[in-house]
């Protein structure tokens, strides 16, 4: 497997089943603007909640084939392996898969992930462990606190006036480098200095 961050803001993500292992994935892809689709004759109390919010679409039916027409990513979510597999082999070559009972069975792991902003870490066993992924996320959690949402804000402001002001490569290392002492992650007034230095450079 290789690792790669995807942007999935109004993508088509469709769901065969809704019940809360479904509802547990579906939450991160809401918060990153998917456009989600649920097919399952029950849905989790959680998830009509969703629908009643009109944050997803339901089709309370049994699968067919023709449901993943047009998405971008699959997530077979039933509590039947069999069918999970059946819909795996029905996506086409080009589409994402995720099949929750195996994930062999698919092209795509969901990683136990922390998100501080910009700020993204996720860690994946491909199946092996979930709960050992899920360790290690926690334990990388207690790092990487919310701290790093406005350092990671304060980063890029930073490489964008950096950018702006077309400094040599040497001058760009320089402060590129700089702001990645710790300093800067607990201190917001040194974070204000060095932006202030930067904007009054002509």
């Amino acid at each position: 497997m290789y690792p790669l961050t995807v942007r999935i803001k109004n993508k088509l993500v469709v769901f065969i089943g809704g019940g809360r292992v479904a509802a547990f994935k579906i939450a991160p892809l809401l918060q990153q603007e998917a456009n989600i689709i649920v097919i399952s004759r029950k849905l989790d109390k959680s998830l009509i909640q969703l629908v009643e919010e009109h944050k997803i679409r339901w089709f309370q039916k049994e699968y067919e084939t023709s449901d993943l027409i047009g998405a971008f990513l699959v997530v077979a979510a039933t509590d039947d392996p069999l069918l999970n597999e059946r819909i795996a082999d029905d996506a086409a070559s080009n589409q994402l898969v995720n099949v929750i009972t195996n994930p062999e069975c698919g092209n795509v792991h969901f990683p136990a992930a922390i998100h501080r902003g910009k700020l993204n870490i996720a860690v994946s066993t491909e199946g092996a462990s979930p709960k050992l992924a899920k360790k290690i996320r926690d334990k990388i959690a207690g790092k990487y606190d919310d701290r790093y949402k406005e350092y990671l804000d304060f980063l890029y402001e930073v490489r964008m006036k950096v950018k702006q002001l077309q400094l040599d490569k040497k001058k760009q290392n320089i402060v590129l480098q700089e702001v990645l002492k710790s300093t800067y992650v607990h201190d917001i007034e040194e974070r204000e200095t060095l932006l202030y230095s930067l904007y009054k450079y002509k």
